[in-house]
């Protein structure tokens, strides 16, 4: 009992240490579609040059996309619980007893929705320029937000070196000058 015990806390601690080492060499190795928020520390989730309303917004969409993600991750078991019954009642011939049954996987598209809106109101308050990293404590003067998402749409490609360019306006074959390697590297097409 007691080296059961203690193989188990052994492989928890083991399989931590692995967890705490390896998950910020897997997360850096992603490749990003979109830049950083933060051009100093490389860091995401900073302060928006937004009004209030919006920072408003951004909070209940993600209570919204939180709560819609859970009910769908959630419910999915019981909607097919529920479906598996009503295929099962409708299969033996009673139809007007397997119709909540049969019905129950439409419950998924509403929260699915709900899950959908919350991104989307994320998204649209994300649309606005940084304006304080909370890691770093980089501050940016305020920008025009169409001037910074023309900046953002701009094309973002990795160096050999590991920085990541930016190509201004997104023309293929523009040169872009490291600054941290000094090489030039050729802005990839997009398409």
């Amino acid at each position: 009992m007691f080296a059961q015990m203690l193989l188990t806390k052994l492989a928890e601690e083991l399989l931590k240490l692995l967890v705490e080492w390896l998950a910020p060499k897997v997360l850096r190795s992603v490749p990003h579609l979109a830049p950083p928020d933060c051009p100093r520390c490389g860091g995401y989730g900073v302060a928006r040059w937004a009004p209030r309303w919006a920072t408003t917004v951004f909070v209940l969409s993600v209570l919204t996309f939180a709560w819609g993600f859970t009910t769908t991750v959630l419910g999915l078991p019981v909607v097919v619980l529920v479906a598996a019954v009503g295929v099962r009642t409708a299969w033996h011939g009673d139809l007007v007893a397997a119709l909540p049954g049969l019905l129950a996987p439409l419950g998924l598209v509403g929260s699915g929705a709900v899950t959908v809106a919350g991104a989307a109101g994320m998204a649209w308050y994300h649309s606005f320029p940084p304006r304080l990293c909370r890691r770093c404590h980089g501050r940016w003067p305020r920008r025009d937000r169409a001037e910074y998402l023309r900046m953002v749409r701009s094309v973002v490609f990795p160096c050999r070196c590991g920085q990541r360019l930016r190509a201004p306006g997104a023309p293929a074959g523009v040169r872009v000058r490291c600054p941290r390697c000094g090489t030039e590297r050729l802005a990839p097409t997009v398409g």
